[in-house]
Order: C-alpha cells, then structure tokens, then sequence
C-alpha cells in the first residue's frame, strides 16, 4: 500500500516538469516553484517543521537544483521510499510521510507538499517525532552551548545526492541509540498474548506453587529458559511440546537462574524472589514491550539532538551516568538518583566546579519533611549528630535554643567528615533546583539494582575517577595541590574550565551488546503519557 501511494502521487507530478527541459538565463522569469516560495501568503497548506520555518528550509532545498522539480527521478523516488520503509526500525510510521496532496491542489503546491513531507521524515528522525519540551520538559542552563547539528535542509540537500546517506547522518550515532534500535528489529512480534500471571504470596527458591507451570512458560516463551539446560538463550523452537508441556513441581536452581537473567534485563534485584515487581514484568504484552522501546527510542533522539561533543548523561531510571567525548565512552559509574517523591529533575547545565570536601545545608524540603519530624521526637538528636544549628546570618545557636515546633529563620549544617552525606566531593552546574552530583558515604546502596533512594541529587559511586578525570589535564604541580586541600580536610572550591556538558535525563529501555533488550523500572511514572502521546501522535499500536 505504501509503494502504491507513492507512485500515485509521482504520477500526479508527472505532467508538471515545470520548465526540466528549458534553458535559464539570468533574466528569465521566475520558476512556478520559486513563484511560490516567495510568496509572503502560504499559497500552500503544508506540514511545519519544528526546526525551521518550513518554506524558508524548502527555499534553501530548491535553491541547490535552480527551483525545478526534485521528484521526476524515479530512482530518487525509489530511495527516499526506502528509507520510509526503514524508519519503520526507527519506531517510526513510514506512512505519516506519505500523504499525497488534495486531488485538486495544484501541481507546484503537491510537489511542495511531498518535499515538506521528505524534510519532516529527515527532521523526525534527527530530532524526535515529538516536542519533548511538552512531554518531558528539559530545564536548560545559560551556560548549555547549543549543540552542533546539521540542518535539515542540509540533510535534505544531501539526500538528493545520497538518499541513503542523508537518512543515515540524520539517523543518531549514539550507540546507545543504535543498540536499541537493533534489538527493536529482533523483537518477535508473533508472540501470543497470555493469560495475566496471577499475584500471590512471594514465591522464593526452593519453594512449591500451583503457578510454577505458568513461570516455567513465560520464561520459556520470552527466550529465558531452557527446562534441559542451564538459563540463557534456548538454541530450538520456542513452541517445541517438549518445552511447553513441562510442569516444574518445585522452583528448582534451573528455574531460578532463569528468573535472575529475567530480574536482570528488567531492571530488578536478581534474588530469584517472584514478588510484585517482576509478577508485573512477567505481565508486559509484547504490544506493550514494543511500545516501551518505540517511546525510548524516541527519548534517544531526543537526547541525541541536544547532547555536545562532551557531555556527562545521567539516567535517573536505570541510575547509571556515562561521559562521553564525541561517541567514545570515558567513564561511568552506577548512582543513586531521586525517589519518586523527588525525583531528579531534567535538566541541561555544565560542570563548573568541584567542591573538596564540602559541608552539607539541609534543604528546606529536607528539613521540613524529614529532619523537624525526628527533632522533635528525640530530645538527644543534636547530641547523637555532629549537626550546626545556624541563624540566617551564620551565626551558630544553641539547638536548645530553638522553638523546634515553630523553627523560624534557621539553618541546619554537617559540617566536611567521613559522614558527611555528600561525602569528599561535590561537583556542581547551574540550576535552580539546588541538585548536583556528588560522593556518598551510603556505599552499600550501590548494590541495589534499583537505585532511587536520594532526595533528587545525584550520588556517584566513582567519584575519584570522575575527579581524576575533570582534572587530567593540570600539571603535577597543581594536582598535588588539589590533593593537599582534599587531605586537609577543610572546604575547597576548584574551578573547572570547559566542563562537560550534564544531561539529567530519563530513559527506561536499552538494546545490550549480543542485541538482547534491557528494561528498568518507571520510578517516575513517565513512560505511560508518554506512549499516549507518541502513539496518537504516530498511530502506532
């Protein structure tokens, strides 16, 4: 159907050459198609770009082939159909870029129409098929560089030349992009619907439970678990009876091992426990699986049009951060991102400076809802916490002192130490929500394979390397300084020159390496509107 389309429209364009055989001189009249453009009303209804006005991105198209038609080339015509049915691994809807014009608009105004619809599949792909500034907002710093991209009417230009170039420089080279857009394509969308698994008491190992033939299936369906074999990709057919037909008695190692690489590629802690978070996992459709990846493919796109040439992305779903220069990883670290109830926010800054070993001010948020709450129910709580009491001008008071049913006017400061929450370093940007990365005494936490446990900071588990990092480029002399302030134990900023970019961001699906899909969980309950959005958006299902 889509081709069919396709060749509708080119035969509508057919008897309009629009002056392909003529011969210009620098007098002659205006072309129908340049006649258009440079009128200062739309003589044409056609689709808008987010990125450009969309009649001063065609006049630049058509200035590079004098203003004479682009899509009497059949075999053009051809390749940009192509790579339509390509963006269809993108998690995009080829047929949203072919739309044939009206039956009755004119000639020059449908050819128009397809070349705006060409610049819109190239802009899409590039930059996201939606605004994220209306689904997920990404607050951005003074100090954010814009990023260096090609315009879409580049792309366009190019892609009359090399179709297939042009889609694949507009496409992200992100890899992580690029390992989720290939696992995508292996995704089997054949597999049957089930029957929900039922909720129940936890099932631990070891344990017996009318609903083991149930797991057992799933687990065998979705490519988990070999009954004859140690857990791990099954090497015969999904629906062999042999594998089907099992009925597991006890929740034995075998089972349990396929439940681990399950937990593990969902995000969740591998203890082989079935609780409420993988029950709910184990009940994702594969229509639902496809959509998750779709929305996060989409949130690549965006990540890649914003993201420099360095830049430290944090992903407070899966809490991991990576730092990139150019596509080449540097460092990552696992972190601890916000809870639910404050979550870390999106934002868009630069490091700026790092501070060694830093006091903590409790933020007002912090102080009202957790700190007054415990203050005011043990008496020996600033005798058991090495906690100032400070009035606005810093003046240190007397905790006694203090109306703590109504504190007004007052400051709560740890001051640097081993239990300093924010640890031995803090490295900050520009923001208005008071977050920033930083060290952490709370080690153990990094173990957990769900990690939104702070109050919207982002606790970095490497943080002396990401510290080596940030300045690898001083002298010996000045890193030996640096480490004498640290060793001192006393408060010092360090300000750093052309830090990298720091994207907060959020993502909840990856495409591993052996092109296999990783989930993590929705701490922020994002994933939802969205799918809504982009899937009226798309038409998608």
């Amino acid at each position: 159907m889509l081709k069919k389309c396709t060749v509708l429209f080119v035969g509508c364009l057919s008897f309009a050459a629009y002056g392909t055989q003529a011969e210009y001189t620098v007098n002659v009249a205006l072309t129908p198609i340049q006649e258009v453009l440079q009128q200062e009303t739309d003589a044409c209804p056609l689709p808008e770009l987010r990125t450009a006005p969309v009649i001063q991105a065609l006049d630049r198209l058509y200035r590079a082939t004098g203003y004479i038609s682009l899509w009497q080339d059949q075999e053009r015509v051809d390749a940009f159909q192509q790579q339509l049915l390509d963006l269809s691994a993108d998690g995009l809807n080829p047929r949203e870029y072919i739309v044939p014009a009206a039956e009755d608009v004119e000639p020059v105004c449908a050819e128009l129409h397809y070349s705006a619809l060409y610049l819109l599949a190239l802009e899409h792909l590039s930059r996201g098929r939606l605004d994220q500034q209306k689904h997920e907002p990404v607050w951005q710093s003074d100090s954010a560089l814009p990023p260096v991209r090609v315009g879409v009417a580049q792309l366009g230009i190019l892609g009359l030349e090399d179709m297939a170039a042009a889609f694949e420089r507009a496409r992200p080279s992100f890899y992580l992009y690029r390992q989720l857009r290939t696992a995508y394509q292996q995704m089997d969308a054949d597999l049957p619907d089930l029957a929900p698994f039922p909720d129940g008491p936890l099932i631990k190992p070891g344990a017996t439970d009318p609903r083991l033939p149930q797991l057992s299936q799933r687990l065998i369906l979705t490519g988990y678990f070999d009954p004859d074999a140690s857990a791990g990709p099954l090497d015969r057919p999904l629906t062999d009876p042999d594998l089907l037909d099992v009925q597991p008695l006890t929740y034995d190692e075998h089972l349990q091992q396929a439940v681990r690489a399950f937990q593990r590629e969902h995000g969740l802690q591998p203890d082989a426990v079935v609780g409420p978070q993988t029950v709910a996992a184990l009940n994702l459709s594969p229509q639902e699986r496809q959509q998750l990846v779709r929305i996060n493919l989409e949130r690549l796109r965006w990540l890649d049009a914003r993201r420099q040439h360095h830049s430290l992305i944090s992903n407070a779903a899966g809490s991991n951060a990576l730092l990139f220069e150019g596509d080449e990883l540097r460092w990552k670290s696992r972190v601890q991102s916000g809870t639910a109830d404050r979550a870390t926010p999106l934002l868009d800054s630069r490091i700026n400076r790092v501070t060694l070993n830093p006091s903590w001010t409790i933020p007002p948020t912090i102080l009202r809802e957790d700190k007054l709450p415990q203050i005011r129910s043990n008496p020996a709580y600033f005798t058991e916490r090495n906690l100032m009491v400070l009035d606005n001008e810093g003046t240190q008071l007397d905790p006694a002192s203090v109306d703590w049913e109504s504190p007004r006017g007052i400051l709560l400061r740890e001051p640097p130490g081993p239990n300093n929450p924010l640890g031995r370093m803090v490295f900050r940007f520009d923001n208005p929500f008071a977050v920033f990365l930083h060290d952490t005494p709370s080690q153990a936490l990094f173990a957990r394979a769900v990690r939104n446990v702070s109050s919207g900071c982002v606790r970095v588990e490497q943080a002396d390397e990401l510290a080596d990092y940030l300045f690898h480029t001083l002298d010996n002399q000045q890193r030996d300084r640096i480490q004498k302030r640290m060793d001192s134990g006393k408060t010092h900023e360090i300000r750093v020159e052309n830090g990298p970019q720091v994207l907060l961001t959020y993502w909840t699906a990856e495409g591993t390496a052996d092109g296999r899909l990783r989930f993590t969980p929705d701490p922020y309950g994002l994933d939802a509107p969205l799918i809504r959005a982009y899937h009226q958006a798309t038409g998608l299902q």
